[in-house]
């Protein structure tokens, strides 16, 4: 019953000669890149609390800490830089597919709730010709981003963890910049201050909710840097959005006012356990309709769910929803021109293989009863889940 719970597979692949490629260079239990242990898989990092993550490191002097962290965080603006660049120039990169996808998910019913409101305003614009349709089209309806399980991506540069991060941090700047007017200033930031008043704009548009339960000190840092606000608690995703806007102290402002009824929040977690979407289901049943994952295949869970245990377990909510849900596969094969010249997105493969936009059509003739919260034994050896 784990490999059915903790493992994804391709869908329609067919099977190659070739040794199989490690599916995640992501932070292990022991806050370094992840082993071929596939048992692990995220399981313990979020559900074991015994896990110790303060890990012993060579001593390093102050200077030598600064220089590290600079390394660091420009390694990252680098990542975030090349997938922007690529975003920009090819229909066929990484980037510009996962745009795209959010696009599509979060205008197709914000568009419909807008003009209802709207009546007959939009019509006159039209004829007016006073309606920017290349506004339109760039638009992400997005109103927060929460982060889960991206690993520790302090301990090497343009590895899966960081690309992960560099990714959502490129996801809440072209959210952000359907709302920033003023958003060409980030191509204007000179020094570390200017960049880091573009963080800080983005983060006041469009929040990051970010938890890592193997988070560095190190990482910490440099998550103030870029103005993310991470998560104390591990409420192993089940903190409703709503309280998450609440531990942060939400900044209303009359720009983001109006998109909030028709915003969407966007659950980022790239290869994260099974059970941990499980809960997010559970923490946001009701509002499911205005929630999206980028993760793994829920169709693949369903398929690869074969034993009756599995398929009856009354905490299973991916199972429940997958009448109601819409997937869009992010290829990462064949043809991507414009991924390929920069080194920082060497890793793009390994860092989101596999992930789907997921979002969910739920309506009146939907089965709306809510799983069964799940529990995560505390005494078991192995780190798996029990209930």
């Amino acid at each position: 019953m784990t490999d059915e719970w903790t493992f994804v597979s391709p869908r329609n692949k067919k099977r190659s000669s070739k040794p199989s490629r490690q599916r995640r260079h992501h932070g292990g239990v022991d806050g370094h890149n992840a082993t071929t242990n596939t048992n692990d898989d995220g399981m313990k990092r979020f559900f074991d609390n015994r896990i110790n993550n303060n890990h012993p490191k060579p001593q390093q002097t102050e200077a030598e800490k600064t220089k590290d962290r600079e390394r660091i965080r420009d390694a990252i603006v680098d990542s975030i830089s090349a997938l922007e660049n690529v975003w920009m120039s090819s229909e066929t990169s990484f980037s510009y597919r996962l745009i795209d996808a959010l696009r599509e998910v979060t205008t197709s019913s914000s568009a419909k709730k807008v003009e209802e409101g709207a009546g007959n305003k939009s019509e006159t614009k039209n004829e007016e010709g006073n309606d920017d349709d290349d506004n339109e089209s760039n638009q992400l309806n997005i109103r927060e981003i929460v982060a889960y399980g991206i690993g520790n991506f302090a301990t090497s540069s343009f590895s899966a963890p960081m690309l992960q991060l560099a990714c959502v941090l490129f996801l809440r700047r072209r959210a952000a910049s359907s709302i920033i007017t003023d958003s060409n200033d980030d191509d204007n930031a000179s020094n570390d201050n200017d960049i880091q008043d573009v963080f800080k704009r983005e983060q006041d548009q469009v929040p990051i909710y970010y938890y890592e339960p193997c988070i560095l000190p190190e990482e910490r840092d440099l998550l103030e840097i870029f103005h993310v606000a991470v998560l104390e608690k591990n409420e192993f995703g089940k903190l409703r959005v709503q309280s998450m806007r609440r531990q942060d102290g939400e900044k209303a402002s009359a720009t983001t006012t109006s998109m909030k009824s028709v915003s969407k929040s966007l659950f980022y977690m790239p290869h994260c356990p099974m059970r941990l979407y499980c809960n997010v289901l559970w923490s946001h049943w009701e509002s499911l309709d205005s929630t999206i994952i980028y993760g793994n295949s829920f169709h693949s869970y369903d398929e690869r769910t074969l034993s009756e245990e599995g398929r009856t377990d009354p905490t299973n909510g991916i199972l429940r929803i997958i009448p109601c849900t819409n997937e869009i596969p992010i290829k990462l094969r064949g043809n991507r021109r414009g991924d390929e010249l920069y080194d920082a997105l060497n890793h793009l493969e390994t860092a989101f293989n596999d992930c789907n936009i997921i979002s969910f059509m739920v309506d009146e003739t939907s089965d709306r009863t809510r799983p069964d919260e799940y529990f995560a034994s505390q005494d078991n050896e192995n780190g798996e889940l029990s209930r």
